[in-house]
């Protein structure tokens, strides 16, 4: 196992990444959350968890692991979610590329900056974006939402991540 992290993992960004498009480099370490769903709603739950991200693929990518809730809370495979984000750079487009799994579930994202928020668009629904938001070195937001048909945006959920 000690092999396949010293070949995936790496130290620095690629030269192929312009500095000014490094969107994720903020990220990289971890991070705990107060992960909020359905806030204002009866159904509003508030769980801790944790994030970690590390540049991959000779610094051509981004990856994290998302638990929710953290480790020591969780009741198994089907409590909450454990996922892996995979992001790389692409030298033709400019933007990131972006795939997310867990459970069930996989999802396809292609991410670019506007003002200081990073937004990744669903490439399978163009209406869902998870946004990264309030970016500092030791803390961010992160929510999870979809513009609706009559133009409102329904927020699923939010993280809200300090530096471990």
């Amino acid at each position: 196992m000690d092999g396949f992290a010293e070949v995936l993992v790496s130290a620095d960004r690629s030269s192929l990444i312009p500095e000014e498009l490094d969107y994720f480099r903020e990220f990289i370490g971890s991070w705990k959350l107060d992960y909020v769903e359905e806030r204002g709603t009866d159904r509003e739950r508030h769980l801790a968890g944790e994030w970690h991200f590390v540049r991959i693929l000779e610094g051509l990518g981004i990856e994290d692991v998302f638990i929710c809730p953290e480790r020591g809370a969780r009741k198994g495979p089907e409590d909450g979610e454990y996922g892996v984000t995979i992001r790389v750079y692409n030298v033709k487009t400019r933007m990131w590329d972006m795939i997310y799994t867990c459970l069930g579930s996989i999802s396809r994202f292609t991410g670019t900056k506007k003002d200081n928020s990073v937004i990744l668009t669903n490439n399978g629904n163009q209406k869902n974006r998870w946004i990264f938001t309030d970016i500092t070195t030791d803390s961010f937001c992160w929510r999870n939402e979809t513009t609706l048909q009559d133009g409102t945006i329904k927020v699923w959920c939010e993280v809200f991540a300090t530096r471990a």
